[in-house]
Order: C-alpha cells, then sequence, then structure tokens
C-alpha cells in the first residue's frame, strides 16, 4: 500500500514537472514567434498578455494592465478606432505596411516604423466578444529598403530562413484562424500540419502524417500535385484563384465541384528547401453564387429585351447606347446605336429641343415627359428625314450617391395615329370614311399604353425577388469571403462595383413601380368633407411622431363650407404636408407646427407653417419634382409632395410654398369649393 502511494506521488511529480515543461516551452514559442502577438481585454482595450517584442520597442514604458490608449497616447486616434470597431462588430481588419509613430523612450521623440497588422476579435466560451488579438510584424526595414531588395537579397532570404524555423510557435496562434492552413514537408508532400479550418475541408479524412497523393488522391487528377512539385522544385510560390477541384466524399456520395483559392509557398530550414505552406479557402459557395448572379443578370437582361415597349438606356455623360431592346430598333432599322453616343447615333437630333432635354434630364435629374413630339429623324444611315412623333418619357439614372449617371428612355412612336388624326380634322366627307380608321389607330394606341404600363408594372414586381436575390447573394458572399481574399486587389472593388449596380437596379424597379400607380390613377370619386375632422384623424395618427420629436402642433381651423374633395386624397395631402414638418424639423430647437385655414375667393386655403430645416431659394422651382428630394438624413422616396401637387391641381386648386434655409417653410393649399378637373 505505502509503495503503491509512493509510485502514485512520483507519477503526479513527473506530470507536474511535464507540464511546468510544456507551459515553459509554449512561452518561448511564444516569445520566439516572429510576429508580434498581443492580448487586450474588453471595450477600453486593456493589455493583458504583452509580447517581449513589443516591449523591446518601447523600454521603460508600463503596458501591462493598462488601456491602449492610456498606454500609447502618442498614436492617431484612428488607429484606436480600428480596435473600437473589431471589438464592436466581431470582424477582424488587416492592415498592411501600417506607419506607426511611437515613442520608444517616452522622451517626447517619435520613432516611425512600418507594420503589418492583423486585429482579431478574441470570443468568450459563450461566444461573446471579450478583447481583442492584435498580430504585429514589423516591417519597416521591407518598407524602407524596396528599391534596393536585390541587394539585400540574402539578408532577406535569411529572414525568411528564420522565420520557417520559427513556424512551429505559430501552430497554436493559427489553429483557429478563418484561413486554412498546413504545412507539408518534404518532395512527397507529407501533411505535418493541417489548423482546425483546413482539417474541416476534408472532415472525414485523416490528413496528418500522411503525404497528399495518400490522403488526397483526387488532386493527382486535378493536377494540384504537379502544382506542388513544381513549388517544390523551383521555391517560387503559386497563387490560385477560384481553382475547380473534385472531391470524392469516403462515404460513398457522389463526386463533388469544388473551388479553392489558395498559396503554395515554399519554406525552408538551415539554407535547405524543407516543404510547403498551404493557405486555402473554399470558395465554392462564392463561385455557385456568382454564376447564379450572372445567370439570373442574363434573365433580367432578356426581360428587357423581349419588351414589347421601346427602351433604351443612355449612358455617361456623353449619353452613349448601354441598351437598345429590338421594339425600339425596329423604329430606326437601318440605324446602329449600340455603343454609340446618342449624337454620333443620330445626329440631326444636335440642334433640336430633344437633345436640350436630354441633357436637361441629365443635368438636373428631372423627369422629362412629351406627347406626340415631332422631330425630324432618318430611319436609315444616309436617309431622308421624316417627320416622327413620339410619346416619351426620360428619367434619371440616379447612383448610391445620388448623382445622375444616365437616362432611361420609354418611347412610343405615335406618327400614324397623329398624321390619322390630322386627316379627320382637314377633311370633312374624309373625316367620316378615315373615323373607323382612327378608332382602330386609337384603339392600337391604348393597348400599346396599356402594354407600357403592364410591362412597367410586370417588370417591376417579377424584378425585385431576383434582385434581392442577387443582393442578398452578395452580401452573402462578402459575409464568407476570408479577409485575406477582400483584401486582394481586385476582389473588394469588384464586389463594391457589384452592390453599386445592384442598389442602382432596384432603384430603378421602384421608380418603375411609382411611374405605374401614377399612370393608373384615374379621378377619384368625392364627397363633401369636413376639413377640421381630417385634420384630427391625421393629428391622432401622428401622436407618436409628434411625442418622439417633442413637436408643438397647434390647430386653428374654425367652422368652413365643406370641401367637395376625394377624401382619401384630402388626407393624404393633409398627412403628407404635416408628416413633412415633423420629419424635416431642426434639431436646434423644439418643432413647432401651426395650421390654420380661411376662405379666399372660392378657396379653402389650407396653411402649414413650421419652424423647421427650410430651404433654399434655389431648390423652390423643383421641389415639387418626381424623386426630388433635399436632406438625405431621413427616409423617403421623394414623390410625396409631387402626388400632393398633383392631386390638388387635378381638382382645380393650387399649392404654393414660402421657405427660408434655417428658419422654417410654409406651405398654401388653395382647395376649391367644387372640383373642376385640370386639363
Amino acid at each position: 500500500m505505502e509503495l503503491a502511494l509512493r509510485e502514485s506521488q512520483a507519477r503526479e511529480q513527473e506530470a507536474r514537472a511535464e507540464a511546468v515543461a510544456q507551459r515553459n516551452r509554449l512561452l518561448r514559442l511564444f516569445s520566439q514567434a516572429p510576429a508580434q502577438i498581443n492580448l487586450f481585454a474588453g471595450p477600453n482595450h486593456v493589455w493583458t498578455l504583452v509580447h517581449p517584442r513589443t516591449q523591446e520597442l518601447l523600454p521603460n514604458r508600463p503596458l501591462q494592465g493598462l488601456p491602449r490608449r492610456q498606454a500609447l497616447p502618442e498614436l492617431p486616434e484612428e488607429q484606436h478606432e480600428l480596435f473600437d470597431r473589431v471589438y464592436r462588430t466581431g470582424q477582424p481588419v488587416h492592415a498592411f505596411e501600417e506607419l506607426v509613430r511611437s515613442d520608444r523612450f517616452h522622451q517626447g521623440e517619435l520613432q516611425e516604423e512600418y507594420f503589418d497588422l492583423t486585429f482579431q476579435p478574441k470570443f468568450d466560451a459563450a461566444g461573446q466578444i471579450e478583447g481583442v488579438m492584435s498580430f504585429a510584424v514589423n516591417v519597416t526595414e521591407r518598407v524602407r529598403n524596396r528599391q534596393q531588395a536585390e541587394a539585400l537579397q540574402a539578408q532577406v532570404l535569411a529572414v525568411a530562413q528564420r522565420l520557417a524555423q520559427e513556424r512551429e510557435a505559430f501552430f497554436h496562434i493559427l489553429a483557429d484562424t478563418p484561413a486554412a492552413v498546413a504545412l507539408l514537408r518534404g518532395p512527397q508532400h507529407c501533411f505535418e500540419y493541417v489548423n482546425t479550418a483546413y482539417q474541416q475541408l476534408f472532415p472525414d479524412r485523416q490528413l496528418t502524417g500522411k503525404s497528399v497523393a495518400e490522403a488526397l488522391p483526387e488532386t493527382k487528377e486535378a493536377g494540384f500535385l504537379t502544382l506542388l512539385d513544381r513549388v517544390y522544385q523551383t521555391g517560387e510560390t503559386f497563387f490560385g484563384q477560384e481553382l475547380p477541384m473534385r472531391l470524392a466524399p469516403p462515404d460513398g456520395r457522389p463526386v463533388q465541384q469544388v473551388y479553392y483559392t489558395f498559396t503554395y509557398q515554399a519554406y525552408r530550414e538551415n539554407d535547405q528547401l524543407a516543404g510547403i505552406s498551404i493557405f486555402a479557402f473554399d470558395v465554392t459557395e462564392q463561385v455557385l453564387a456568382r454564376q447564379q448572379r450572372e445567370a439570373e443578370r442574363q434573365q433580367l437582361h432578356h426581360l428587357f429585351m423581349e419588351a414589347p415597349t421601346p427602351i433604351v438606356i443612355l449612358d455617361g455623360p456623353d449619353l452613349v447606347f448601354q441598351l437598345v431592346n429590338p421594339a425600339y430598333q425596329r423604329i430606326f432599322p437601318g440605324r446602329a446605336l449600340l455603343g454609340k453616343p446618342v449624337l454620333a447615333a443620330l445626329p440631326e437630333i444636335a440642334g433640336a429641343p430633344i437633345y436640350q432635354h436630354l441633357r436637361g434630364v441629365y443635368e438636373t435629374g428631372e423627369t422629362f415627359v412629351a406627347q406626340e413630339l415631332p422631330m425630324q429623324l432618318a430611319r436609315y444611315d444616309g436617309g431622308p428625314l421624316e417627320e416622327l412623333y413620339f410619346t416619351f418619357t426620360y428619367q434619371a439614372r440616379h447612383t448610391t450617391r445620388g448623382g445622375v449617371d444616365g437616362v432611361l428612355v420609354y418611347a412610343n412612336e405615335v406618327t400614324d395615329q397623329v398624321q390619322a388624326r390630322r386627316v379627320v380634322e382637314e377633311g370633312g366627307q374624309q373625316a367620316r370614311a378615315l373615323a373607323a380608321e382612327l378608332r382602330v389607330a386609337n384603339e392600337q394606341l391604348v393597348r400599346t399604353n396599356i402594354d407600357l404600363d403592364n410591362f412597367i408594372y410586370t417588370a417591376s414586381h417579377d424584378l425585385k425577388a431576383p434582385i434581392s436575390n442577387i443582393e442578398g447573394l452578395l452580401y452573402l458572399l462578402q459575409e464568407d469571403l476570408p479577409p485575406g481574399v477582400i483584401q486582394q486587389e481586385n476582389v473588394s472593388p469588384t464586389l463594391i462595383r457589384m452592390l453599386d449596380a445592384v442598389e442602382r437596379f432596384k432603384r430603378t424597379i421602384d421608380h418603375l413601380t411609382d411611374v405605374s400607380k401614377l399612370q393608373k390613377e384615374h379621378t377619384p370619386a368625392t364627397a363633401s368633407v369636413n376639413l377640421a375632422t381630417v385634420i384630427e384623424d391625421v393629428r391622432q395618427d401622428l401622436v407618436p411622431l409628434l411625442l418622439a420629436t417633442g413637436a408643438k402642433l397647434m390647430v386653428d381651423v374654425p367652422a368652413l363650407p365643406t370641401i367637395h374633395f376625394s377624401e382619401k386624397n384630402l388626407r393624404s395631402i393633409v398627412y403628407n404636408l404635416l408628416s413633412n414638418a415633423l420629419k424635416y424639423h431642426s434639431p436646434h430647437r423644439t418643432p413647432h407646427i401651426d395650421v390654420r385655414a380661411h376662405v379666399r375667393a372660392g378657396y379653402t386655403v389650407l396653411e402649414v407653417h413650421d419652424n423647421g430645416l427650410g430651404l433654399a431659394p434655389a431648390h423652390l422651382p423643383r421641389l415639387f419634382t418626381m424623386f426630388q428630394r433635399f436632406h438625405d438624413h431621413v427616409e423617403g422616396t421623394g414623390i410625396g409632395l409631387y402626388m400632393v401637387k398633383r392631386m390638388v391641381e387635378n381638382a382645380g386648386g393650387r399649392i404654393e410654398v414660402h421657405s427660408q434655409l434655417g428658419a422654417g417653410t410654409t406651405f398654401f393649399a388653395f382647395l376649391p369649393h367644387a372640383i373642376t378637373l385640370a386639363a
């Protein structure tokens, strides 16, 4: 019994000694690592682990236990804000050759050094962010001596060899990185180390200790073994972008087509090439998503090209024909349009008002609509000019920042209808004979307009789902792409351009929907409406917004004659004017809104006065234009006031506005006592 006890105590002592030795080895590996690894805790980034090299860079400076801003006050605030962003969002940040100015000896003299930096979020067992881990590699020499790289090649090679010998120290650090990392040794490319992410690429396979050919036999057919041999023989790094590979799952499932982005880089030990390091990313989902987006883009393009209504898109300040659908091309069967500036394709319009209208839409963003506009055009290159008539809409295409980058054209040629109507108007007896033809022509025009309305509605409805799918896939792609891939030269700009294109498309769809609603609205039924009752109903609806803004709403609407108006439209007018007064209030004073009404010359004049942001005089002429907005800090579509003006004018009234920038705005809505349809 006593002997067994002594043996047990001896084993415990050996275990404790082994644990101490293991801990000392880990500390030595940590201190020898070429990268400076520091740990920070909490939102103030308190230093909990200081790498020896970091302390060497800042001798006689206390770091451990201090917030980063307090320990390094000389650093610019934007470098501290990177830590804040990682802690707040949980997304890693990478910076290459970042200039860092630090006071090494705390003597007021800043030393300039360059680092490749990675700030990685650190999560607790519950998955919550508890701190930030920083990886810093000092690349000052590389930056300062880049032009002398050939002269210092031997020195750089020695550094690379030392980094290869020290790579083992990174195994525990790399274990939880999102990049799939593996270390191959020898000409047979035996797996010496794989991190968690790499093992998850092949969850059912034993990799460590086996050669690539043995563990992943499908790589030979795909040509990856040949690439590994070449890197091992030449020492030249290989970069693979979204390369296809066929994997055969060990459980008998069908062969899978996957895609990888990876790097094969040789490493040396004791001046000899020892093996290859692999940094790999499974990008199958991103590739498949891009392929799906391309298929959906083709589908959207097909939809435009099959539309019965003539449509073109003019791009850029030169108004280049970016899209010409067949219905539009049939108007000019013998002329090449696509890819040409509008003046190069149709030079005869250079001096015509229609070109100035196009320029006006591009420069102001205001929509232009024309009915039966005569134009002198040639249907064929070099052909005679003909007087053609068109009914069309020119609408600006906006960028994500609100600027105009093109013009959308929806056109219908109505030459036959106009000429037929002229014959009817000019001829007496001929008018009766041509009446039937005119009715047919008019019916065709009605059908064409219905086709246009139906197409706009169908296009705006059917395009929402695929474009939303594209947008979702893009954001999924952006979230799933490893940081290293996003930082590559062509990836991030391409993602940004794709997202901008999706945003432009969504706005175009929304515009189509709003235009469809405007075109389909019929004359509403009218009734005797009490203005005071409508205002009180709207006030009740706006109570939450009134409380949220702290606004003071004063209503002075005496007993006035009832108004013969569409109750729905009158309520929309009041709601738009009051909600706008609340939304565009000044943040520097309590919002005050006064609502008054009085009778003047057959009108009930509704006044809505506020002390909000106000408008500059230059903005007033465009205030009631569709899609026009002058304040972007609140949500809106830019069609509310356009609809107000249209409803008031269609009822035979008018609307006026007085405004002073920074002081407030007053709207005057002249509501007629009897409805008279506006022309």
